[in-house]
């Protein structure tokens, strides 16, 4: 059975992550500070507040019409697991590859550690193949196994 305090600390978790990929991932940077700490370490390496921020920069610099729907997101103890859907325009550079016109749906998933009420580990697994498709870089012709 969950206690009062557990249901309020994971609403409180899912609150922080849709401002997070919804306010936070079309632009509003600002708020990282309070959601991630300093420590924080992405699939295993130290990036730090800069990380997600510098994440979300380059996304934007490539689609700035980027919109995201949250598709499901629940809380294990300080454990917090999110799928979701990003949409946008590739109207500028991303990832090396230049602005082709052409819109993109990517899929994202990732989980997050809290500790002392910010995020210290993210894991995540975004379907790079598929915007490398979605965008032309790879032919027609390949397909993922």
């Amino acid at each position: 059975m969950t206690s009062p305090t557990e249901l309020e600390t994971s609403q409180q978790y899912m609150q922080i992550a849709r401002r997070w990929f919804t306010a936070g991932w079309t632009g509003n940077l600002e708020m990282a500070d309070s959601i991630f700490s300093e420590d924080v370490r992405t699939n295993g390496i130290h990036v730090g507040i800069t990380g997600p921020v510098g994440r979300i920069r380059d996304r934007l610099t490539g689609f700035p019409d980027l919109t995201t729907s949250i598709e499901d997101m629940f809380v294990s103890g300080n454990k917090l697991a999110v799928t979701l859907v990003w949409r946008g325009t590739h109207t500028g550079s991303y990832g090396g590859v230049a602005a082709t016109g052409k819109p993109v749906e990517v899929r994202d998933t990732a989980i997050w550690h809290f500790r002392d009420g910010k995020v210290v580990e993210i894991l995540t697994l975004q379907d790079q193949f598929a915007i490398l498709k979605q965008i032309g870089y790879l032919p027609e012709s390949v397909h993922a196994a």
